[in-house]
């Protein structure tokens, strides 16, 4: 709910997504997170402190002994002005690793808790299948994660190599991330089909029917990543069309939709 004042024209709310930096309010809500992580179970968040001290700080194991119990590893981290904000991501992403080998109901609450901040607080990230990407609506995460879920191997990688690319700081690979996230796309057809390219007459003789307007708008996208000034399946030719955030971010979203809308045309058939 808005608050009073702005609710009441005193304050406007704020329009603008916060990327690339950690603000004062956002790096409280991070520690905060830990904070409950710690009073929640306190023997695994002993274990992500020591992981993120040896794996991600590359520190010797003895000294963590010596220094524990006077400071923290990731809160002391996240607040340090001195670090880089991208670099406080990576050691988010470190202990969303450490969580997922130690115990579910912990991995679930820290991301769940996570996610929530984010949100709450209109920054331009979100945890999608253990990465942090540029992503800001709930919608597109839903169906990016519903791709994820539902999709068999190859579709699955390809996706998950698309948020890779996206996610990778502090300037994600636009290119690669495009490229991926068609290949997913090409993955599903190619299990429908049985052929490399998209090729949608062989998917209506295979029960498969896609309308010809949404046709004519996959193939249009499909162009585009074929298009040599983009640099996406072919050498970039000049950097006037290099992909950025923006559509790499569109064509991740798009091709999950598209992978959804395939898988449930398969399921009905």
């Amino acid at each position: 709910m808005a608050r009073f004042s702005e609710r009441y024209g005193y304050v406007m709310p704020s329009k603008v997504i916060i990327r690339e930096e950690i603000t004062e309010e956002i790096e409280n809500a991070i520690c905060s997170v830990y904070d409950k992580l710690k009073q929640s179970d306190k023997l695994v968040y002993d274990k992500v402190e020591e992981y993120l001290w040896c794996e991600f700080l590359n520190q010797r194991l003895s000294d963590f002994y010596i220094r524990y119990g006077h400071q923290t590893v990731a809160t002391d981290y996240i607040s340090d002005i001195d670090i880089e904000w991208h670099n406080k991501l990576g050691l988010i992403e470190e202990t969303i690793v450490s969580l997922r080998k130690m115990k579910k109901t912990c991995y679930d609450y820290f991301v769940n808790g996570m996610n929530c901040q984010f949100k709450r607080l209109n920054f331009a990230y979100r945890i999608v299948d253990d990465l942090i990407v540029e992503i800001t609506s709930e919608e597109e995460i839903a169906s990016i994660q519903q791709a994820l879920d539902v999709s068999q191997n190859g579709v699955r990688t390809h996706l998950h190599t698309a948020l890779v690319h996206l996610s990778t700081n502090p300037v994600g690979d636009y290119r690669n991330s495009i490229k991926e996230s068609i290949s997913a796309v090409e993955a599903i057809s190619r299990e429908i089909t049985g052929e490399k390219s998209i090729n949608f007459k062989k998917m209506e003789e295979a029960g498969v029917s896609v309308p010809s307007a949404l046709r004519e708008a996959f193939n249009k996208l499909y162009g585009y990543t074929n298009d040599g000034t983009t640099g996406i399946r072919h050498a970039l030719m000049d950097d006037t069309n290099e992909p950025t955030a923006d559509e790499a971010i569109f064509m991740l979203v798009f091709c999950s939709a598209f992978i959804n809308y395939l898988t449930k045309k398969i399921s009905n058939k």
